[in-house]
């Protein structure tokens, strides 16, 4: 019978597991996500501009990775909190909407032009949600939209509420991904702050990598469609020049009607085709018809 060697756990060398850790995004998937929102804020501002008429510009103010319970602490109370449902994905997404542009906005509804000094310091009443439904589906109409090349999630508003820190719809450690936008809608600036839930994102990974891999040759032929759209109406000068003869000038000076100009060069010699008096191609002169040409012998390496 071998010998059983016991093995036993020195306890000052456990280290304690971060379950949070099993929830990181990768930074390449982060990137692509940051990229989809810059998209989807670009797409807020034109849409709000256009319904509350009064210019509305962001930008992205940035993305981490954290809790709800983190997110919470830093919310004001009261908020405008808004929850979407994401079918067919689980959870919710939350966007907080500052004070700040909650008043203006409401003053553009009731036709006014924003331009409120005062941000709205209590809870919104029931009347004023009915206010900003319009508004709320604008919001997930733009998520849909932006969201479409990755996954058909249908975001739906669901409702609002005005305590961070009282909510079921997450839990205190649940992970998620924190998408933060500087507004500026007229004369107000405020914050529109995306917070998605980490699961959700990790459910999509395979479709960011897909994406992602079939990014680049669409991107290539997006670009090869530009650069043949811009050369359909380019146009160039072209010559054909025999390269290679001289004349000294006091006998181009004695030129005269009728005089032949020995050139020293072969007539099946090749000519030089210049585009924009760039040398390009060398070919060889035929007749086309009744019309002189050449035809192209040999591709330089600087051709076009």
């Amino acid at each position: 019978m071998p010998e059983v060697t016991s093995l036993t756990l020195d306890p000052s060398t456990e280290v304690p597991f971060d379950f949070r850790q099993s929830s990181q995004i990768p930074e390449t998937q982060l990137e692509a996500i940051r990229a989809l929102h810059e998209t989807f804020v670009h797409h807020l501002c034109e849409s709000l501009s256009l319904t509350l008429r009064v210019e509305v510009t962001g930008t992205i103010a940035g993305l981490e990775q954290t809790t709800y319970g983190e997110l919470a602490e830093n919310l004001a109370a009261p908020a405008c909190l808004l929850y979407f449902t994401m079918q067919p994905q689980e959870g919710s997404t939350l966007v907080d909407v500052s004070p700040s542009l909650v008043a203006p906005i409401l003053d553009c509804v009731l036709g006014g032009n924003g331009k409120i000094v005062f941000p709205l310091e209590r809870e919104i009443t029931d009347i004023e949600q009915a206010m900003l439904e319009e508004f709320f589906g604008i919001l997930a109409h733009e998520l849909r939209e932006v969201w479409k090349p990755v996954s058909a999630i249908d975001f739906q508003f669901a409702s609002v509420e005005t305590t961070p820190q009282v909510t079921q719809r997450f839990a205190a450690g649940d992970p998620v991904i924190l998408i933060a936008a500087d507004l500026r809608l007229g004369e107000n600036e405020g914050r529109v702050s995306v917070a998605i839930p980490a699961f959700t994102l990790k459910l999509l990974r395979q479709k960011f990598e897909s994406r992602s891999e079939t990014r680049k040759p669409a991107s290539r032929d997006k670009e090869q469609a530009v650069l043949e759209k811009l050369a359909t109406g380019l146009k160039l000068d072209l010559d054909c020049t025999l390269q290679g003869s001289n004349i000294r000038l006091c006998d181009l000076l004695k030129l005269k009607t009728g005089d032949v100009i020995d050139t020293g060069i072969a007539c099946d010699s090749p000519v030089t085709i210049l585009v924009n008096g760039v040398p390009k191609f060398s070919g060889d002169v035929t007749v086309e018809g009744a019309t002189q040409a050449v035809v192209l012998r040999v591709a330089s390496a600087s051709a076009l």
